[in-house]
């Protein structure tokens, strides 16, 4: 009869750690999603405050009023089902937090193990900011889901013609949920061919990123049509953000109106001025903001060994999607947006995020496997030394 030591040896303790990580996962995405549905039901709505107007004003699917329509026509169909509107947009937007994760678990197992997946994963689960901003419907979740498939198929190891369109599709909605996503796909494609070289599958890549483009050319058609600029909605924005740098919140007198141009709002301090806002919103992005994303200061320790072995493994594409998703952010980041702290809301940050989570869990699934590979050797070497001395005696 086998001893308690010789059953307990026999025990595969990678497997029951995997499935305990796995269980924290489902349970922390479970109290994240409740704790969140039950402390900001309430509380008003910002982002998407006026989608449930816009939803039941639209008659298609691309006309969406001045956002993009992916959000708006989700909740159109919950508002046909007699789904009350605000409650949909929480709920909605807590589902794509969900889904987000689920996807976060698949990808890292299936890309980079079993561990730095159930890590990862119960990082982003487990974060406060990720369900305070689904509770309140965010845009940047939905296009977060949609970016994680098109980088899954767009990075895939082989490249074909059907991962390439669905990577072109994922990357189409992406866009369609905030269009500023545009910028994080084309990202991925310069930073992965910069560091690919030519490994890098030109023809994929340039399938799916013009399917992605045909999909939103409908939206920005039908601005143009209906407001005379293919991009009314997002240059009003720009135009408030540019306000909102230059006046703050206090100003009295009549602002600047109308529509601001990419190019115009870059340049609205001039060359000199571009280049210092996007240094030192990169800075503050850096060195603030992106590391509060992630809410407990501890997992930063998980992160930057993480991309150390990324590095050192070869594993660049999770840095790859990181710089990627900071590209649509930096022209805002030295913006005040915030009077008490400065800097803009961590909502912006959300893909970023994403990319420290999946760090983090490469990590510790790393940094653990290499004191494995110590904890042998040394073990080895010092069965080796006393049977050596045995002989000699």
């Amino acid at each position: 009869m086998p001893t308690i030591l010789e059953t307990f040896l026999k025990i595969d303790m990678r497997k029951v750690f995997r499935n305990l990580t796995y269980a924290f996962v489902f349970a922390a995405l479970a109290m994240n999603i409740g704790a969140s549905w039950a402390a900001y039901r309430h509380t008003p709505l910002r982002e998407a405050a006026s989608r449930s107007l816009m939803a039941a004003n639209s008659r298609f699917f691309y006309d969406s009023g001045l956002v993009e329509p992916v959000p708006v026509f989700m909740l159109k169909i919950a508002m046909s089902l007699g789904a009350d509107p605000d409650a949909a947009v929480r709920a909605e937007g807590l589902a794509a937090f969900a889904l987000s994760a689920l996807l976060t678990l698949f990808i890292l197992r299936k890309r980079f193990g079993e561990l730095a997946g159930g890590i990862g994963t119960l990082v982003f689960a487990a974060n406060p900011y990720a369900g305070y901003y689904a509770a309140l419907g965010g845009s940047h979740l939905y296009a977060l889901l949609f970016l994680l498939l098109f980088w899954y198929f767009f990075d895939a190891p082989e490249k074909t013609f059907r991962g390439a369109a669905l990577a072109g599709v994922a990357g189409g909605l992406a866009c369609l949920c905030r269009l500023d996503a545009s910028l994080v796909l084309l990202g991925a494609a310069v930073f992965t061919a910069a560091y690919r070289g030519r490994a890098f599958n030109l023809k994929a890549a340039g399938l799916a990123l013009g399917l992605a483009a045909v999909l939103v050319l409908p939206y920005l058609a039908y601005q143009r049509v209906v407001s005379g600029n293919m991009f009314y909605a997002q240059e009003l924005s720009l135009r408030s953000w540019a306000n909102l740098d230059q006046y703050g919140y206090t100003s009295r007198g009549p602002l600047p109106a109308g529509p601001l141009s990419f190019a115009g709002f870059l340049l609205r301090g001039g060359a000199a001025g571009a280049f210092q806002s996007a240094t030192s919103g990169l800075g503050r992005a850096l060195a603030y903001e992106i590391p509060r994303t992630l809410y407990y200061n501890i997992f930063m320790v998980l992160v930057f060994l993480g991309a150390y072995w990324a590095f050192m493994r070869k594993k660049d594409q999770l840095l790859v999607f990181f710089f990627a998703s900071l590209v649509p952010v930096l022209p805002l980041a030295a913006v005040k947006q915030i009077p008490s702290t400065g800097g803009i809301e961590l909502r912006y940050y959300l893909c970023t995020l994403w990319s420290l989570c999946a760090l983090a869990g490469l990590g510790f699934q790393e940094t653990l496997s290499w004191a494995e590979t110590r904890i042998v050797a040394w073990s080895a070497l010092q069965a080796g030394g006393l049977a050596g001395k045995k002989s000699g005696k």
